[in-house]
């Protein structure tokens, strides 16, 4: 079985007249978008997950620069609303992970924020300058890493993209000078909000669980059919 699913796209239009009971079972939100708005109108669990984090990343960053208040103040804002948005993530997601086997994929995510903003808030109240220099460089760094596994845990192309997107911006850091907040926030909200909208590649472990159980009970199956679904 190839790691990747060979013929589907990195990224395409979702399906949005899709129906069936894995689709359903990641509970979509429906709606339809203004014409003049450029939305799917169609919202997975996931998609839903996504589009929070992509609001609140971007809250943070912009706020952050553009309307500088105190270290102190920011830490305590932007930790209770971390708090907040990693709580709706998990009553979000946890069903569809647990249906698919991804529950540690959900457990790792909530440790890399729960970790991100402990370490901004212990190095704000110690005044650890040496990251309170590379906030930026530390959170593009986390939110790679978070890809990176994710990208290994359901063998997807785009993922991989990403993490190589938030590494490499880590890179241009340097070039944008006083803007760093604003680069940051746009790197990691755009991403988020693009793999919202659309459908990405994957291989979920329930449909390789599936695949091998058929093959190992010898069962005459179109493997390509089950990969490229």
């Amino acid at each position: 079985m190839p790691f990747f699913k060979p013929q589907q796209p990195i990224l395409q239009r979702k399906p949005i007249s899709r129906e069936d009971d894995d689709f359903n079972a990641m509970r979509p939100w429906r709606f339809n978008p203004y014409p003049w708005l450029p939305l799917c109108g169609v919202y997975t669990c996931i998609d839903q997950s996504m589009v929070l984090w992509g609001l609140i990343s971007g809250l943070i960053f912009l706020v952050a620069q553009f309307c500088p208040f105190s270290w102190v103040d920011q830490a305590i804002a932007w930790s209770i609303l971390t708090i907040i948005g990693t709580g709706i993530m998990v009553a979000l997601t946890y069903g569809w992970t647990v249906m698919e086997r991804l529950s540690w994929l959900l457990y790792t995510w909530v440790g890399l924020m729960v970790l991100g903003m402990v370490m901004t808030d212990v190095a704000i109240a110690l005044g650890w300058g040496w990251l309170l220099g590379h906030l930026c460089s530390f959170w593009l760094l986390i939110s790679a890493v978070g890809y990176l596994i994710t990208g290994f845990a359901v063998r997807s192309r785009a993922f991989f993209l990403a993490t190589a997107i938030h590494g490499g911006a880590v890179l241009f850091l340097p070039y944008v000078m006083g803007w760093q907040f604003l680069f940051t926030g746009l790197i990691m909200m755009s991403n988020l909000l693009i793999f919202a909208e659309g459908h990405w590649d994957m291989i979920l472990p329930k449909e390789r669980f599936i695949l091998v159980k058929k093959k190992s009970q010898g069962l005459n199956i179109d493997s390509k059919l089950i990969l490229d679904n």
